[in-house]
């Protein structure tokens, strides 16, 4: 449980004005994860704080645009600056591009594809540069796949590691299973993401290698109307006639 305050602030519609700030700024936008999202996402502090900003780093500038569109808040679009950081840019790009921003009272977006920028993310680079600089870093609540999924699947939340994508080759799944075995057995939850047409390949080689009492929650289409996170073992998972298919999923094993 997290640490209850004394004093809690009244909530309040209205976003209150930030005082000007001395150093740059990078502030984290969480975009939607599922169609869904919005309605937890979207509050009058977020449009606020989006209506401000000139310059990005996206994933995908597409993206970003036409979500920023369907928010309807009379930004101009066209002429926002945005700068692409994906898994192929190096530190460098992104170095030279936030240098032009190193100035006071600058404030710069950033946004992943869906969900939270950093987690599972290269937004990791411009924050690294941003803590480097001593910028303002402020990271804006939003929808996370992973920390959805692991509150919902009862297991444990206290110790987990997510290992991003499993591994594909067949020598390093060899000394990737008994370790994830013996750790898991400790009641430790482990957490892996998959490509979403390999999402049924990747339970099958779980229920392959992983003995079947042990636990596995999938967390699929979050924040879609079909959303399902379902914990059962993998004996049970095994009995399961529906396949995945091409859906975007969590996978968490603990015991």
């Amino acid at each position: 449980m997290e640490n209850q305050q004394s004093a809690q602030p009244e909530a309040s519609s209205t976003p209150k004005a930030k005082s000007p700030n001395s150093k740059p700024e990078l502030i984290l936008f969480p975009l939607p994860i599922g169609s869904e999202s919005n309605l937890w996402l979207i509050s009058p502090y977020y449009q606020e704080e989006i209506k401000k900003i000139k310059v990005w780093i996206a994933e995908e500038a597409r993206t970003l645009r036409r979500f920023i569109s369907s928010l309807k808040l009379g930004i101009d679009i066209p002429n926002l600056e945005i700068f692409e950081l994906n898994e192929h840019s190096k530190q460098k790009d992104v170095e030279d591009f936030l240098n032009k921003f190193n100035k006071k009272g600058q404030v710069i977006g950033l946004c992943s594809e869906a969900g939270m920028p950093c987690i599972a993310d290269p937004g990791t680079l411009a924050v690294r540069f941003a803590q480097k600089h001593g910028w303002i870093v402020t990271p804006i609540p939003g929808p996370n796949s992973l920390m959805l999924t692991l509150a919902g699947s009862g297991l444990n939340g206290q110790t987990f590691t997510f290992h991003g994508y499993p591994p594909v080759k067949e020598a390093e799944q060899k000394t990737f299973v008994p370790q994830l075995v013996k750790s898991a057995s400790s009641s430790h939850s482990h957490l892996f993401i998959e490509a979403p047409y390999r999402s049924d390949k990747f339970l099958q080689f779980l229920i392959r290698n992983i003995p079947g009492d042990f636990q596995l929650c999938i967390g699929q289409n979050l924040h879609e109307p079909n959303q399902r996170i379902c914990t059962q073992t993998l004996a049970a998972w095994k009995k399961e006639s529906t396949p995945l298919g091409k859906s975007p999923c969590v996978f968490i094993i603990g015991k």
